[in-house]
Parts: structure tokens; C-alpha cells; sequence
């Protein structure tokens, strides 16, 4: 199974996928309703004619690309769920299953960017939605989507971390932790597998 990190800093993601492997694949890609994620998903589409379900919180958001996808929209299906749980995890996870669907990549887009502070600052909840986010729902994905991934020929897991995990910064002690445990796992995996 390949195993990426993505550094999405002026990244250019065509660059990582502008070979053919990820052509006609089905993708589930976490964070896809905007940002990032909705950028990848498009050109995924678009550009790969990949089978892309989406999972993100906000179905308002969704049915808005949806709409915006026009032809493309036949392409994409999604689920709404909080990634940060276990539990939906299984029951995505099983869903798949009952319909069917084999998954060929996941990528963990979802993320959040707490605001510039000191740590000592930050309230606890800030520190949990951190970490919950940014690393256990690509732990969590990670490990409960893998046997299904297993299934493709050409399986992988993409990461998407941040050069903050690379050099931590003052006021981004949560999002720098975060993604450079994302950093370790994808790391861990890809020796792993």
C-alpha cells in the first residue's frame, strides 16, 4: 500500500497526481465540502474520472458542490459525519460493505486550524478539536479502512499534513503538534505496510 504525506504549503496537488495510477480509482476523501478537500475532489473528478464519496459535517455545504458540479455530479456521492469519532468510522466502514463499494484510496483532508496562540492559552476544548481532527480521524481511518483498502490493486492512504509539522512556530503549538503526528503515523504506516 503507498503511503503519502501531502505538505499542502504551495503544493501543487496535479503535481503529485498528474500520473496515470489514480485515473478511474474511488476515493473516499475526508474535509470535502470546501477548502482543500473540494479543490482535490473536483479535479479527482474531473481531471481522473474518479469515483470520489466525500465525508464532511455541513450538508448544506455539500449540496452545494453537488450543485456546482453539474455533469460531474454523477461522479460524487458523500456521507455526513464527524471524523473525529470512532464509532462513525465502523459505521462508514460497514456502509461500504452493505453497498458494496471498494475504496482504492482514502485521503485524510479533514483538519482544523486553531487560532495563533500560546498554548497555555488555548482552552481545552480547543486542544481536543485539535488533535481529535487533525490526528485521530487519520488514525482512526486509517486503521479501520484498511482492510478494504487492502482489497484494491493499487491501495493508498494520503495524509495531508503541513510544513508546521515540519517547523513548529510560535503560536501554532496545537496545528503543529497535530500534523506532525499525522506526519509519524503516515511514516510508521508506510514502513508498516
Amino acid at each position: 500500500i503507498t503511503c503519502v504525506i501531502l505538505h499542502l504549503i504551495k503544493f501543487d496537488f496535479g503535481v503529485f497526481i498528474m500520473s496515470k495510477w489514480i485515473d478511474n480509482k474511488t476515493v473516499l476523501l475526508t474535509g470535502a465540502s470546501s477548502g482543500i478537500g473540494k479543490m482535490l475532489a473536483e479535479r479527482l473528478m474531473k481531471e481522473h474520472n474518479c469515483k470520489v464519496i466525500g465525508v464532511a459535517r455541513s450538508e448544506k455545504k455539500m449540496l452545494a458542490f453537488v450543485e456546482e458540479l453539474g455533469d460531474y455530479a454523477k461522479l460524487f456521492s458523500y456521507k455526513l459525519f464527524d471524523v473525529s469519532s470512532y464509532d462513525n468510522w465502523m459505521s462508514f466502514h460497514d456502509w461500504l460493505v452493505e453497498n458494496n463499494i471498494k475504496p482504492d484510496v482514502l485521503i485524510n483532508n479533514a483538519g482544523v486550524l486553531p487560532r495563533f496562540d500560546r498554548l497555555m492559552n488555548y482552552t481545552k476544548e480547543e486542544i481536543d478539536e485539535s488533535i481529535n481532527i487533525d490526528f485521530y480521524s487519520a488514525a482512526y481511518s486509517s486503521k479501520i479502512m484498511l482492510p478494504l483498502l487492502m482489497k484494491s490493486e493499487t491501495p493508498a492512504i494520503i495524509n495531508v499534513a503541513s510544513s508546521a509539522a515540519l517547523m513548529a512556530l510560535g503560536g501554532t503549538s496545537m496545528y503543529s503538534a497535530s500534523k506532525a503526528a499525522v506526519k509519524g503515523l503516515t511514516e510508521a504506516m508506510r514502513e508498516e505496510l
